[in-house]
């Protein structure tokens, strides 16, 4: 499971796409997201010996420099943080935004 969630039906199906999952509201609503208990989960999950929690914390910040200098461009965007999470926070999907923004202002310079 390591797609991402999409909020709107405008967004394309492509040949790349290998899968579709369409839940019903009262599934959506079981995963709202709540706030970070820091409970350590997501850390231990993290194939790259990362910190989730305080990566998606700068990000959600607008910190990108933060999030740089806690290798948040080395995450490999598995969806494992963001599985374990009792909390149900999209960090994956955080951390693909933050990287994107990253890297489109490195391509700037």
């Amino acid at each position: 499971m390591m797609g991402f969630a999409f909020f709107d039906l405008n967004v394309p199906v492509t040949k790349t796409s290998s899968s579709i999952l369409a839940l019903t509201k009262d599934e959506v609503a079981e995963y709202e997201p709540t706030p970070c208990i820091r409970c350590g989960r997501c850390v231990e999950a993290c194939p790259g010996n990362l910190m989730p929690q305080k990566m998606a914390q700068a990000a959600m910040h607008n910190d990108y420099d933060a999030f740089v200098k806690l290798n948040g461009m080395e995450c490999y965007e598995c969806g494992s943080c963001t599985f374990v999470c009792p909390a149900r926070r999209p960090l994956t999907q955080t951390f693909k935004q933050a990287r994107q923004y990253v890297a489109a202002q490195r391509r700037k310079k």
